[in-house]
């Protein structure tokens, strides 16, 4: 992908849950003249739920959009630019035919906009569900799917990885998966879906490497991940040098070790992996 987060009044509704620092609770409004001890300026909204039916489409998606309070509004973009007070306001299911980099925010008047909530809608330009794929080492036996076809399926896996057989978990340094194709394919980027789930020593890996041949053409290293950072899926995009290729190869490196700030620190982490597309 892709922030992810009592008074005396009469006539009570839970307007919504805001975050405060880092806690996370419920304000009560009500329609009174009594003083309001909590100013409004310190108050977060919570951040707005995107639902889709699927990440990855051939033709068409539909995304819905959740908040926890119907006062509040929530606005979004669909090209990857900032969600401001002018942007459009979500009112009904929206269907998108290409891929799209949603970002969403709730607003209310009286309080401060949520975090923004990311996610990208991915249109698969090829398929690649012909093509012979093999992976070393194999996945972890608790986490192995339906083998290396997962990664070429087409089917993608959500956040709850433990629930879905569409992951594919390693804990190893080096995760390699060859791809051969019956013809040459033009290409300029390899995407690699990958899960992050710190709770569960998930982490995102250390770099992507694509080679064909023995000759590398693209690698891309990944930016160290945070405290603090929630569950996230999504697709990593490695640019490639521009070409038609009938075979290339994927090297995934995972982190040296589990970071400082982890329970697990200095362990192998795990790396979870599904689907591969290229463009």
């Amino acid at each position: 992908m892709m922030g992810w987060f009592g008074l005396n009044f009469q006539r009570l509704h839970i307007l919504n849950y805001v975050a405060i620092g880092s806690f996370l609770i419920s304000i009560t409004a009500c329609e009174s003249k009594k003083a309001n001890f909590l100013k409004a300026e310190v108050v977060q909204l919570a951040p707005p739920r995107i639902e889709v039916d699927s990440l990855l489409f051939n033709k068409t998606a539909h995304f819905k959009l959740f908040t926890g309070s119907n006062e509040a509004n929530i606005r979004y973009t669909l090209d990857n630019s900032e969600v401001t007070s002018g942007s459009p306001i979500y009112i009904a299911p929206i269907v998108v035919s290409t891929t799209t980099h949603l970002k969403v925010k709730a607003f209310h008047p009286d309080f401060n906009a949520s975090e923004t909530v990311k996610g990208t809608i991915i249109q698969m330009k090829k398929d690649i569900s012909g093509a012979s794929v093999s992976v070393t080492p194999e996945a972890h036996e608790n986490y192995k799917a339906n083998g290396p076809n997962t990664l070429i399926d087409g089917r993608k896996g959500g956040v709850n990885f433990r629930n879905e057989a569409r992951w594919l978990g390693f804990q190893t340094a080096e995760t390699i998966i060859n791809l051969d194709f019956s013809d040459s394919e033009p290409m300029e980027k390899v995407l690699v879906g990958l899960l992050q789930d710190h709770g569960s020593w998930i982490f995102l890996p250390d770099a992507i490497e694509v080679t064909t041949s023995g000759k590398s053409i693209g690698k891309l290293k990944l930016e160290p991940s945070e405290n603090g950072e929630s569950k996230k899926m999504g697709f990593t995009e490695v640019p490639i040098e521009k070409g038609e290729y009938d075979q290339i190869t994927i090297t995934i490196y995972a982190l040296n070790g589990i970071p400082e700030w982890h329970p697990g620190k200095g362990t192998m982490p795990w790396t979870f992996v599904d689907e591969i597309l290229i463009e």
